[in-house]
């Protein structure tokens, strides 16, 4: 199984729309968003089966960020959050704070985290920032799809 991981979208609609049909072109029915939506209207453009959702520190109006992704059938929490799918486990969140306890702990497959807006991939544990999807401050709009069963990992660059 493959899984789609997004950050710091920043209300770009149009990058979340490409981002959303690129998965679904890909048949990937499963979505980590690691936060900084920034406003609501950008939340119901993630139209997928399965969202895991963090907030970011770019969140303004949680709540409505939270009807409007009750909405659309799922929560939207604070991080960092340990989630499992497919047997793995997963730490999530927006800022990396203590990034480096949590790899070193040995309890997670997979780490992700967004806020600097720069894309990475790390092994042992696998560790990924998959970038910016708005492409404000680098210049370069990106996304992650990660295999669950080879944790191999590719950053797309819309």
């Amino acid at each position: 199984m493959k899984i789609g991981v997004i950050s710091d979208t920043h209300d770009h609609l149009d990058n979340i729309k490409k981002a959303v049909n690129i998965l679904k072109e890909k048949e990937i029915t499963n979505i980590i968003h690691l936060g900084d939506y920034c406003s609501p209207f950008s939340v119901p453009l993630i139209k997928i089966d399965k969202v895991y959702a963090i907030f970011g520190n770019n969140d303004g109006d949680k709540l409505f960020l939270q009807k409007k992704a009750n909405d659309s059938g799922f929560i939207i929490d604070r991080g960092p959050k340990a989630i499992t799918i497919e047997e793995r486990k997963i730490a999530i969140m927006h800022e990396p704070y203590q990034l480096e306890a949590f790899r070193k702990s040995g309890i997670y497959d997979i780490i992700l985290h967004g806020h600097t807006h720069e894309h990475y991939i790390k092994k042992d544990p696998l560790t990924v920032n998959p970038g910016e999807l708005c492409g404000y401050l680098s210049g370069k709009a990106t996304f992650a799809i990660i295999d669950l069963e080879t944790l191999e990992c590719e950053i797309i660059e819309l």
